[in-house]
Formats: structure tokens, sequence, C-alpha cells
């Protein structure tokens, strides 16, 4: 090899070395911002939920007023003797010159608008537009003793609650103290460092009650006007009540700073090891010339240089996987690379036959909505449909993972699983249409009896649940595929949020979206853990191979979740998380579950077995041993369960989408 040959290697080899560990950089440092972005939609998230519990407060508040009103004894003298409409109108005139008193009312309801009813019937009101809130929760009162909802007065959110009198007139008809107020800035205040939100009534953004941080009302602002001036994970905007929306803002910049700063500390290493490597490749070439002595030994040594050089990608390669391990430690999957051809998904200017009805939600991938589709005759019928997101339809290895999802979910026919009924690609881009569940999840079961019972679920309709789901594991697991073979089926996300409960007490498996398949387009890669750290299993968590034994210990982990009141493991940080469901439930879990799962102690803590071999091996099998363990509750009790936590809530919601209709 000429010297002007070895010059140009050379500088070939440097260039590799160097632009090799810049790519490496640039994707490691891509991979950090998007798993921070996540984390920050997740804060977001929470901050919602903690804003929407903090204005539990003021609605309480006002709540336990109206019951100390509506039994004054003032008030309570005057009922036992109103019969006739004329009495009703002394109750009225005497309310009235109550309220202009201000000397025994006023201080125990703090300056609230005031109604009195007698019976369903208004016999004075002071604010005329509080009468429709005020005659729905007189309507829940009657059995309850008292009501209270945050409501859209016009454009402003008020807190109105009702009281009913512990007394009755000579009718046996009870009166009800209706109290209502706007809420205030004061009721949004004492809020954490970084969070600001927003209250919007009826869809007015003109002048939003807001509350904290003055930059996060600003950003808030900003996304109501266009999401193109601020894409930044910042914000959640839901409906809090019917005509009310909640806005919150939780400031994403510690987390997406922190991981420039980490992209940024872990490049140094992958230039000093190209330096490196580029150094022993120049030596390599100028040991080349000067031992280049015939033909032969110059091929020795190109072949001995071209080695080296291999070797040198293999060591960047290597440490790029070391600089990945956090991300694979945070439970976040790793940007997929880009994949070829789809020929059944091209482009298509064909309007949306889907009307969006209302917002669900969002992910990293899909905008979820409640829509519906019309036929002829005044046929229609409602669906939850998955929309990718528009900015991700350039990618095409997530196309195809949304694709993936729609063709599993179509093949999976079972009253146990919700069906994917849809798929195509319109105007507005990928979709996928689901069934619609009237009802929650296991999630919002478990929260919602310990608000309202005061415990979490029994055995036996923690076993009724399990029950369910084993039958659609079952299913699922020993699927084949369309040419007999077995197709080796893992779901890989059991837990409470992806198992809904219908208002009829019906158990339904949902999400495929990362299910393990070998008949899968896309592939899950190498070391890149997926799922909730919560409920996967150890191996899962551990990035190594899984099989339907992970889904059977995801379902015991979420039914002793739904027994305890609270998932087994805690941790301040993903990474606290993630050891946490890479080694498995400790002796004190599995007493905590003991302490709490009564008749099912001894199978869940075989469910529960760090060693897949420990463990039941199949549904069927666990399925089996549930049923010797614990009598399952009847349908029916599951049914009225969901009847006292939701039967509101669920009446409200047909409604809403039966008006929107």
């Amino acid at each position: 090899m000429s010297s002007v040959a070895r010059g140009v290697l050379g500088v070939v080899v440097v260039v590799l070395c160097f632009g090799g560990a810049a790519v490496l950089s640039a994707q490691h440092r891509q991979h950090l911002v998007h798993d921070a972005r996540r984390a920050a939609q997740a804060q977001a998230e929470a901050s919602w939920a903690a804003a929407a519990k903090k204005l539990e407060g003021p609605r309480r508040w006002m709540e336990e007023r109206a019951v100390a009103v509506a039994n004054i004894n003032n008030i309570l003298a005057l009922l036992r003797e109103t019969t006739s409409q004329s009495d009703r109108e002394q109750l009225a005139n005497t309310f009235r010159d109550a309220l202009a008193s201000e000397s025994w009312f006023r201080n125990p309801v703090g300056g609230a608008k005031v109604a009195l009813f007698i019976g369903s019937a208004v016999v004075f009101e002071e604010e005329p537009a509080l009468s429709p809130a005020a005659t729905r929760l007189v309507a829940l009162a009657e059995g309850a003793a008292s009501a209270s909802a945050l409501v859209a007065v016009g454009p402003r959110p008020w807190v109105v609650a009702v009281g009913k009198t512990t007394e009755q007139n000579r009718s046996g008809q009870s009166a009800f103290f209706a109290l209502g107020r706007p809420l205030t800035t004061e009721d949004l205040s004492g809020l954490p460092p970084g969070v600001a939100l927003q209250l919007i009534g009826n869809g007015d953004t003109k002048a939003p009650l807001g509350g904290g941080e003055a930059f996060g009302l600003e950003r808030l602002e900003r996304r109501r006007v266009s999401m193109k001036l601020d894409e930044s994970p910042c914000c959640v905007t839901r409906e809090l009540a019917p005509g009310l929306e909640l806005a919150v803002f939780h400031d994403p910049k510690g987390l997406l700073d922190a991981a420039e700063a980490d992209a940024a500390r872990a490049q140094w290493p992958r230039f000093g090891v190209a330096g490196a490597l580029s150094l022993l490749a120049v030596l390599a070439l100028v040991f080349v010339g000067r031992r280049a002595a015939g033909d032969d030994e110059r091929d020795r040594l190109l072949r001995e240089t071209q080695a080296q050089l291999k070797q040198s990608h293999e060591v960047l390669q290597k440490l790029s996987t070391g600089a990945f391990a956090t991300q694979a430690a945070a439970g976040l999957p790793a940007l997929p690379s880009p994949d070829v051809g789809l020929a059944s998904t091209q482009a298509s200017a064909t309007a949306s036959r889907y009307e969006v009805v209302a917002p669900l939600g969002q992910g990293g991938m899909a905008k979820v909505s409640i829509a519906l589709v019309r036929g002829a005759e005044g046929f229609k019928r409602t669906f939850v449909l998955k929309r990718l997101k528009a900015e991700l339809a350039g990618n095409q290895e997530l196309v195809n993972q949304f694709i993936d999802e729609a063709r599993l979910g179509a093949s999976l026919v079972h009253s146990n699983i919700v069906p994917v009924f849809d798929f195509g690609r319109d105007a507005e881009g990928y979709y996928l249409a689901q069934e619609y569940i009237l009802g929650r999840d296991v999630d919002a079961l478990i929260e919602a009896s310990k608000a309202k019972l005061g415990k979490a679920l029994s055995p036996p309709l923690v076993a009724t649940i399990a029950h369910e789901a084993l039958k659609a594991l079952s299913y699922a697991h020993t699927r084949t595929t369309d040419t007999g073979q077995f197709a080796g089926l893992v779901h890989r996300d059991v837990s409470p949020a992806n198992l809904m409960v219908s208002g009829r007490g019906e158990v339904k498996l949902l999400d495929f979206g990362i299910v393990k398949s070998a008949d899968r387009v896309t592939q899950t890669q190498a070391g890149v853990v997926k799922g909730n750290l919560f409920f996967m299993s150890p191996e899962q968590a551990r990035a190594l191979a899984v099989d339907p034994r992970s889904d059977l210990f995801s379902l015991a982990m979420v039914m002793a979740t739904a027994l305890v009141g609270r998932p087994l493991y805690t941790g301040d940080t993903m990474f606290d998380l993630m050891t946490r469901a890479a080694t498995g439930p400790t002796a004190e879990d599995l007493d905590l579950v003991r302490a709490h799962a009564g008749p099912l102690s001894t199978f869940l803590i075989k469910a529960l077995a760090i060693d897949p071999a420990l463990r039941f091996q199949s549904a069927g099998e666990m399925a089996a041993a549930l049923a010797s363990a614990v009598s399952a509750a009847p349908a029916a009790e599951l049914e009225a369960l969901m009847v006292t936590l939701f039967k509101e809530d669920l009446e409200a919601e047909r409604q809403r989408f039966a008006e929107a209709s």
C-alpha cells in the first residue's frame, strides 16, 4: 500500500470513529429527551389529579355548611307547622327576613347565595342561575342528607351544596337548603412550586379563574391559542364537571434540563474512546507501512487493520448500549428504527367518518377519544377511537407498531377482550376503532371503593375479576396463527388500568399495544423494557425473555393491589421502581399480602413466585387453583358494586354521549 493510500485510509478511520461517536451521542440525547418528555407529561397528569382532589375541599366545606343551615332551630320550628301554600310563603318570608338581618344566618355560610326547597319545589331563591344545579342536587340529597358539586354558571365556576333538614312538615316533606358561591383564587392557592391551574366554564376562555405560578398561567393561555406555540409536555386539560374544564400546568424545565445535562456528560467518554481507537488504527497503518515488504505482508497487515476497525465499531456500540442503560432502567422503550414499505397504509384524502364526541386523553403515540359513526336510517354507534399522532406518521417503526396493535386486536375475538372493529387511514391520519365500554377500569374501582366504602375490594370480588381476566389470557396465550402455528402471544401490560369493568359487571382485558407475538411486524429490541413497573414480572423488568407465566404474575400483582388498596412497590425514582420490579416481591411485601388476602393468601404467594418455574404454569391451571381457593362473587354482586360506586357518573356519561349524538 502506498503512503498516499495509507494516509487516505487513516483519514477515513478517524472520520468513522469520531463520526460514529457523534451519531451515537445524538441518538442518546434524543432518547434521554424523549424519556424526559414522557416523565414530564406523567408529572403533569399527576398534578391534574392532585388539583382535582384539592377542589374537593371547597365542595365538602360547603356541603357541611348546607347541612348546618338546614337544621337551624328557627327554620325547623317553622317547618314543623308548614302544610299549605301560605305556610310555605310564610316560611319563605321568614327566610328572606333572616337573610336581611345578618344576625343568625350568614355566619355559617360565609356569604353564599341561597335557595330554599320544600320537597322538590323552589320556595325561595336568591340567585336564579343556581336553580338548575340546585334542583339536581336536591334529588341526590333526598336519600343521602346532603350533596354538592362544582358547576359552571355562565363562564364562572361555582361550588353548590344542598343540605336536608332532619325534620319534616305535617305533610311529610323535608326542606332542602341550597348554598352556592363562585370559586375564587383563594380556593386555588397553596399549589406546589412550578404548578398553575385554570378553571374554564362553558368553554369561555376569555377570563378563566386561575391560580399558581404566573408563567404557568401564561403557558396555559398560549396552549389554548395554539398547541403549535407550545409543544412542551407541560399541560393537561380535561373536563372536571359537565361544562367545567380544569387545565393544569406543571413546569417540565427541571426534567428537560436534567436530560440535556446527562446527554452532555455522556458524550465525552464516547469521544475519548473514539480518539483512542483512531490513534490505534493510525498506528496500525504506520506499522503496515514500515513492515510492507511484499504483497503477502501488505495483505496480512491490511486484514489486521480491518479487524481493528471492526473492533472499534463494536466498542462504540457497546458504549452506546451502556449509555442507554439509564433508559432501560426507567422502563421506557428505545427509540425505534425506521422500517420499510407498507403498501396497505398509503395516504388517503378521505374525510374521517368518525365524529369525535369527547376526548379521553393521549399518550406518547396516540390520542384517544369517544367517537360516533352514523349510517343510513338513523343508525349510529359509539366507539373508542385511537388515532396515531399526526407528527408520528412519518416514523415508519411507530406506524408499524400501531398497525400491529390493530391487527392483533382485530384477531382476538373473545367476550373478555375489548375488540378492534376498524383500522384505516383517512385525511386525519392512521386510526383504529375499539368497542366502547361504559364502565371503569379496576384502578378506578379500587380508588372509588376506598373513597366511598372506606376499604379495598373483598377477596370474592377480586376472585371474580381475576377469573374473567384468566379467561381472556387463556384464550390469548393459546392462540394460533392463520397457518396453525403457535403465536406465542404475551400481553406484557396486565395492570388495573388495562382491565375494564362495565356497568353490568363484565370484565374485559384491553390494550394489546406492546404485546409479544411471533407474527408481529415489529419486535422489541433486546435489552428494552416495556410495561408497567408496578405490575411487571421480575424477568420482564430484567429485559429477559418472557412467556405467558409473566402475564400470570402481573395478574397476581393486580389482585394483590386490589386487596391491599395500593401497589406493593414504592419508590422515589424510576430507577427505584425498576430495581423493585427486577428483584420481585420482598418478604415484607408478601407479609402485607397475607394480612389482606384472607383465603387467597396461599394462592397469591405461589402466583407471585420470583422464579417462573414455581408459579402456575398456565392460565387454566391458575383459574382452577383460584376456584379452589375461594368462591368467586356472582357477577350480579360486581354489577351492584359498580352501581354503588359509579351510578351517577355512568348515567351522566351515558346521557352526555346520547345528547351529543
